[in-house]
């Protein structure tokens, strides 16, 4: 076998292995962003952003409750263990312009972290 080839196979062989190593060490971790969002007697929407990406939404529409647990309420990520940045934006369905939290939450290996939105604060956000 030439050098170059199995320089070749050596070096592939290696930057597999090494991607292999990073997802099994991955140290994973749950946060979970909660509200209380029912005690305002209005409709919201929340889209929830994580490190700039949207990491999902929560819906509260009370006009369209059929049952107690029609709506969401929280919504549970998984993520790699640190700090992360979040972004919170909150629209109204009666034509209240969004508002907007940001902050930071810190992931910790195999554990929840919570993040809770309080709309008591509500008239105080951006």
């Amino acid at each position: 076998m030439k050098p170059e080839k199995f320089i070749g196979i050596m070096l592939i062989t290696l930057l597999l292995s090494c991607e292999m190593e990073e997802q099994v060490g991955k140290q994973i971790g749950e946060v979970s962003f909660e509200t209380n969002q029912q005690i305002m007697h209005s409709s919201f929407e929340i889209d929830i952003y994580i490190d700039g990406k949207k990491a999902g939404s929560i819906n509260n529409n009370p006009t369209e409750v059929s049952s107690p647990n029609s709506f969401s309420d929280k919504l549970e990520k998984q993520l790699l263990a640190g700090v992360h940045n979040y972004e919170v934006k909150i629209y109204s369905y009666n034509g209240e312009p969004a508002k907007t939290i940001k902050g930071k939450v810190i992931v910790h290996v195999n554990k929840k972290s919570e993040v809770f939105i309080d709309f008591k604060e509500y008239n105080n956000w951006l």
